[in-house]
């Protein structure tokens, strides 16, 4: 998959509060396939899990919420056909519709 020439891989480094933090985005701008390989997240708090945001035209998109259980595997999420960076957040447990951007943990442009 890494050596295909229609993946981007995107890093994503800790914001200012959390500046030790990284995960990883593949995506695949043919197929728009997004992939998620997380670095060093930590757990999230009882009630609250990760969600993966592309940035389209200044505006995030949904792209899917993930399981922390499982850090040392890629991730599938949504497919994504245009974005000019991904960030997460830590957001209530099962998604929110909007970026909470007091709770940006990583973010890292196209």
């Amino acid at each position: 998959m890494l050596q295909d020439p229609a993946i981007k891989t995107i890093t994503l480094a800790g914001v200012e509060q959390h500046p030790k933090l990284k995960a990883h985005v593949f995506w695949n701008t043919n197929t728009t396939d997004v992939y998620l390989s997380l670095e060093n997240l930590p757990p999230a708090p009882e009630g609250m899990q990760y969600q993966l945001w592309a940035i389209v035209d200044g505006k995030p998109v949904d792209a899917g919420v993930f399981p922390l259980d499982h850090t040392d595997q890629i991730t599938s999420m949504n497919q994504i056909p245009k974005a000019q960076a991904f960030a997460i957040t830590l957001e209530t447990k099962g998604g929110n519709p909007t970026l909470n951007l007091s709770q940006l943990y990583v973010m890292g442009n196209t």
